[in-house]
């Protein structure tokens, strides 16, 4: 039977932002764009949409994984039609038989508002049928039913089976809107009607860009990938010490890659990401993917408030009761349930996709920021081991202007390479490029933030079969050392599409643990050597509950990448063996390959976590029918359904 293949090909709306500004009626999004020179402003359920007047969008899925190109001046025209042609794009009329228009879920009646107390966790429900702007008109989203039966992540690590797989768009593309949201909220939660009443499981669908299965299931798989609104600047909690235009509200099916081309544009910046940005914002935060800066976690650790769909019925906004952000007005206009409780707000940021279909992420954004990078080898010295198990760097000299303490520092290390030292990268913040640094070299196979994955995904591409002689080889040639390289955090982190035939894991560990760990795993290679790269890297503690990245004060993350083959595996999980039987405490990337079960995951994070995790979700989906729609065999397999 064909591998389903699930590839984006729309074509995105430019929205860049030219000015912020809030007036007496709300908050006010003013930009000018290149459709036109058309100047819009006006003020929406204190959410400003982002028109492009005129614009529409093409798109059609070509199933493998809902996976993008690179990215085009705009936000990303995509190359490659679908075989068999193109399928129509959101708000399109008629042109393939299988689009469904109309699909809607029950409201309910009841719209007064209500307070509850459960478990100490306070409830505010908004109205059920969600408030639509005067004269506005349902549009409801375009769900596309595919015909294949089977689904292929993007690293093409496992094949899965499945009942049915479904591309949901927004009707109109032309522009985010708040009407346009909440339709396809409901649209949403038809979805979930239909996985209840076929007994179903049902999951969101991000890049597909996981090891794991934790994206796979045997029922409804829901590609989010087309859902691309985006909102600036909603009406703040009176409470809320920040700054809103530091404010972004994203639908789950937002691209890293395209968040920072979005936000370049706006004059602000994420303040980390994977090396990688294929992902989308939802899939990336719900496996706790992360970075290297030494002054911020993991990318779910920018999120302030998420908007959940939990049944055919029902949606959420949650945020920590601790740090309220958004207004009450904006969660009761699009008809969601407000929970403000940080235990279940912490539980659902790296949810695993078991909390519901994650419709919506607000997140905190700063003012953009420019990293001066370089890359050298270094000799692995007392003080680089010391740089690596303390983060204090008096030890040697590092690359860049003396006197700075770096934003970001990684290394890779060829552990067959030994003689020749390790690739040493680290970033200096500026608020703008110093002069005469060098702009981001474009074109190149490999990148100035490309870590131990991007690298095999890249030569695993380029050969029949990567051996640890080849390895050496190919690094010498592609991945070099370079100087004074300075661009936005968007220009230095820029794959989105590595692919390879790689196998990687990651085992976070905190810092006084990294040289033991590294050590251990090198001489498992002296006996046992695989065709592979470790990678170094560091992510402060996250509040999330079921953070791989929770170790203090720091954890640092050991990635383990090499070339699919019995080699790595039976490499990796030599270490995963030596490190059970050890006393590092450690804990495993939900997103890579790990072998971990019930008790494994309470050895690791302890009984009061995975309790708390397990509760809160409870609290969430009350019913053994929703918990289990939201189940899959990931969750099962680590006792965590």
């Amino acid at each position: 039977m064909t591998v389903a293949r699930v590839r984006e090909v729309s074509d995105r709306i430019p929205r860049p932002l030219t000015a912020w500004s809030h007036s007496s009626g709300g908050p006010m999004l003013e930009h000018v764009q290149a459709c036109g020179g058309v100047a819009v402003s006006g003020v929406e359920l204190g959410l400003r949409a982002l028109p492009c007047p005129g614009a529409r969008r093409r798109g059609g899925q070509r199933h493998r994984t809902a996976r993008r190109g690179p990215l085009v001046p705009g936000l990303g025209a995509r190359p490659g039609a679908a075989p068999g042609g193109q399928l129509p794009g959101p708000g399109a009329r008629g042109g393939h038989p299988e689009h469904q228009r109309g699909l809607r879920a029950h409201r309910s009646a009841d719209a007064r508002p209500r307070d509850a107390a459960a478990g100490g966790v306070a409830l505010r429900q908004g109205p059920a049928g969600a408030r639509r702007p005067r004269g506005a008109v349902a549009m409801p989203p375009v769900i596309h039913e595919s015909s294949q039966k089977r689904w292929q992540n993007w690293h093409q690590s496992y094949t899965q089976k499945l009942e049915l797989l479904v591309d949901v768009w927004n009707a109109d593309a032309s522009q985010s809107t708040v009407p346009g949201y909440i339709d396809t909220t409901v649209g949403l939660q038809g979805l979930i009607q239909r996985a209840l009443t076929e007994r179903l499981e049902i999951r969101g669908l991000g890049g597909g860009w996981s090891f794991s299965k934790a994206p796979a299931t045997s029922g409804i798989l829901v590609n989010t990938r087309p859902l691309n609104y985006l909102f600036p600047a909603p009406r703040t909690h009176p409470d809320y010490p920040g700054r809103r235009e530091d404010l972004l509200f994203a639908q789950s099916g937002v691209s890293v890659a395209e968040l920072n081309h979005f936000l370049k544009k706006a004059g602000k910046s994420l303040t980390t990401s994977g090396a990688s940005n294929g992902q989308t914002i939802a899939g990336a935060i719900g496996t706790g993917t992360h970075g290297s800066s030494l002054e911020t976690g993991a990318m779910q650790d920018f999120v302030v408030g998420l908007h959940i769909v939990v049944s055919p019925d029902r949606h959420v906004w949650l945020e920590r009761a601790s740090a309220p952000v958004i207004h009450d007005e904006i969660p009761q206009k699009i008809g969601a349930e407000l929970i403000r409780d940080d235990a279940l707000f912490n539980a659902a940021l790296v949810g695993l996709g078991g909390f519901g279909l994650v419709h919506g992420v607000l997140m905190e954004v700063v003012d953009l920021y420019y990293l001066q990078a370089y890359r050298q080898r270094m000799p692995l010295t007392e003080g680089l081991w010391r740089a690596f198990d303390q983060l204090d760097f008096s030890g040697i000299t590092l690359p860049g202007p003396q006197g700075l303490k770096p934003y970001h520092f990684t290394a890779v290390i060829n552990p067959n390479d030994m003689d020749r030292g390790v690739f040493v990268t680290v970033m200096y913040k500026h608020a703008r490029c110093p002069e005469g640094s060098n702009p981001p070299s474009p074109g190149s196979k490999l990148t100035q933030g490309d870590s131990a994955l991007e690298i095999v995904g890249v030569l695993t591409d380029m050969v029949s079969e990567l051996t640890i002689p080849l390895l050496s080889r190919l690094m010498d040639r592609f991945y070099t050392e370079y100087e004074n390289v300075c661009g936005t955090h968007g220009e230095l982190f820029t794959d989105t599409t590595t692919r390879g035939k790689a196998w990687g894991s990651a085992v976070g560990v905190p810092l006084g643990r990294v040289r033991e760990t590294v050590e251990m795993a090198l001489a498992i290679n002296r006996t046992h050597a695989f065709p592979g790269l470790f990678g170094v890297r560091y992510a402060l503690p996250s509040k999330a509950t079921m953070a791989f990245t929770q170790h203090a004060p720091m954890t640092c993350i050991l990635d383990i990448d090499g070339a699919s083959s019995t080699r790595t595996k039976s490499y990796n999980r030599r270490v995963w063996q030596q490190l059970a039987e050890s006393s590092i405490p450690h804990t495993y990337h939900w997103g890579k390959f790990h072998e971990l079960d019930g008790p494994a995951v309470r050895g690791l994070y302890g009984e009061a976590r995975v309790n708390a995790w397990l509760e809160t979700r409870r609290a969430l989906l009350p019913t053994p029918e929703l918990r289990a729609a939201f189940a899959n065999d990931y969750l099962r397999g680590l006792e965590l359904e």
